[in-house]
């Protein structure tokens, strides 16, 4: 798990673009077919333990949280339910009436679209990040790590599952091989690490 804190510090430049879908893979089919993998069934086990220990709260009333890649939602409803105003994102359209109906009551929204073009109305107090990096090719992660920059509010927080770690980059993906060290590429100089463990 790494946890990434924005520092306070101005940002420029355009939006990022992103082709919508990763080349060879059809998330809508593999939603379809049930060939999830990465969907436990429920929220991912530290993101519950991140919640209920308190380290993933939210720091006030109202908070806003990003979940990108959110499919089935989750992670979006644990959060939505603890308190955070959530809007998840996913390329998936078929998704969006299982998962929009139950975070709108909660506050929040469900947007059908990719989350690396996502232009928000507002900044961010936190990115849940749970099998969205991994599934973005190496060569577009600075794009995510540029929109991460435009969509946390200064002392926001990057939180994301970083697996898996030591995939031959050989092997292709989705899921591609990363590591923390590409976490932290991606996300720039303005970030600063304040937790990094199993």
């Amino acid at each position: 798990m790494a946890a990434a804190r924005l520092e306070p510090c101005a940002s420029g430049g355009s939006s990022p673009t992103f082709v919508a879908m990763v080349e060879g893979t059809d998330w809508a089919a593999r939603y379809l077919s049930g060939d999830t993998p990465w969907d436990l069934g429920g929220p991912h086990p530290e993101l519950s333990a991140r919640l209920q220990d308190g380290r993933l709260l939210p720091p006030r009333p109202g908070a806003t949280a990003f979940v990108p890649g959110a499919g089935a939602g989750h992670d979006a409803l644990a959060l939505a339910r603890r308190g955070w105003a959530v809007t998840a994102a996913d390329l998936v359209e078929a998704l969006a009436p299982r998962v929009g109906p139950d975070l709108e009551r909660r506050g929040g929204r469900f947007v059908v679209g990719d989350a690396i073009e996502f232009e928000a109305e507002g900044r961010f107090d936190l990115v849940w990040d749970h099998t969205f990096f991994c599934a973005i090719p190496p060569g577009r992660r600075e794009a995510w790590g540029r929109q991460v920059n435009s969509l946390l509010a200064p002392g926001g927080v990057y939180a994301a599952l970083v697996f898996p770690v030591s995939k031959p980059a050989s092997e292709g993906g989705p899921p591609f091989g990363m590591e923390e060290a590409h976490v932290r590429e991606a996300l720039g100089p303005l970030f600063r690490v304040e937790e990094c463990g199993p």
